[in-house]
């Protein structure tokens, strides 16, 4: 006898069907998972803001795996997990594109940092040699200091540490500029007196030749002293706090602070995408720009050029 199947059965059958269909991607979300943590080690070190956001996706995605096992198994969907999954595989693309950018950023400017440091031992050994052995006695740590920072900058170049190669190698010519300026100062002590106008530019002083607007105030013309200022300065996105610095315009007339202006902070290595001339070194200097428009003031202290663009006309 042929029994028929009531078609509460059959209702109880078909939702048994769509929910053995509604399985979570497993491979998918490993996956994913897998791919992020695949970057974790550099990416904390090369790109955190890139490895973060990797993070926050695979969190998304585990987020939205536990709320449909919450559900009733009839009425899960996994469409959004999968979406989720492709997204953490994106994230982590993205930051081992963000890794390859800055090990190439570091290595480069590791690479020519360590170039400069050299150039500037090399400097620092023939002064040296000038000296009497007394006189040189209060350099030569220094000088050791920065041929060790050179072998290190070299050594993890070699091992792709290349955090540590650029740390090392900004160091190295930091140390090699300051003895080099510490060398220049000696030699000018007892050497017969420079140009009064070169020892007021190694002393930082300039000439404003006409009236400038510093951060929207105006500085007149006339003859300043400039130093490094202390205390904040304005965060700029995406560039790292050491990028900008106060400089101070000190009046000749009373010794007081007449100005400020932020100013962008490069270091000798990386000076050569700014100016493709003179460069001025532990030493300030004032150019025009833009058939006056612009006034450059440059300041050079410690292997670093600070450069503030002053207008000429009311902001």
């Amino acid at each position: 006898m042929r029994r028929n199947v009531s078609p509460l059965i059959l209702v109880v059958l078909v939702l048994l069907s769509v929910a053995a269909c509604a399985q979570p991607p497993t491979e998918l979300v490993e996956a994913a998972r897998a791919s992020v943590a695949a970057v974790a080690a550099e990416g904390a070190v090369y790109a955190p803001t890139e490895y973060s956001g990797a993070q926050a996706a695979v969190g998304q995605m585990d987020a939205e795996v536990a709320a449909q096992a919450e559900r009733f198994a009839m009425s899960r969907s996994y469409d959004r997990t999968t979406e989720l999954a492709g997204q953490a595989e994106t994230a982590a693309a993205d930051v081992e594109r963000a890794i390859d950018a800055e090990k190439q950023r570091l290595r480069t400017q590791a690479t020519q940092m360590v170039a400069d440091a050299e150039r500037a031992l090399t400097e620092a050994r023939e002064g040296l040699a000038d000296l009497s052995e007394d006189e040189a006695a209060s350099l030569l740590s220094d000088l050791a200091a920065a041929e060790a920072s050179v072998a290190a900058a070299n050594e993890a170049l070699g091992r792709n540490a290349l955090s540590d190669a650029y740390d090392a190698a900004q160091s190295a010519l930091q140390t090699a500029n300051r003895i080099n300026t510490s060398l220049m100062a000696m030699q000018t002590e007892s050497a017969a007196p420079a140009a009064p106008d070169v020892m007021r530019a190694l002393r930082g002083g300039i000439d404003i030749p006409r009236m400038v607007y510093l951060n929207g105030q105006p500085l007149a013309a006339g003859a300043y002293t400039l130093r490094l200022g202390d205390g904040g300065v304005p965060p700029i996105e995406g560039e790292p706090p050491e990028s900008t610095r106060w400089v101070e315009f000190i009046s000749n007339d009373d010794d007081s602070v007449a100005g400020r202006g932020l100013a962008a902070a490069i270091p000798d290595s990386e000076i050569a995408e700014v100016a493709n001339s003179w460069v001025p070194r532990n030493q300030a200097s004032v150019d025009e720009l833009q058939g006056g428009e612009y006034i450059r003031v440059w300041l050079n202290r410690g292997g670093v050029s600070y450069l503030v663009h002053a207008t000429t006309s009311a902001p």
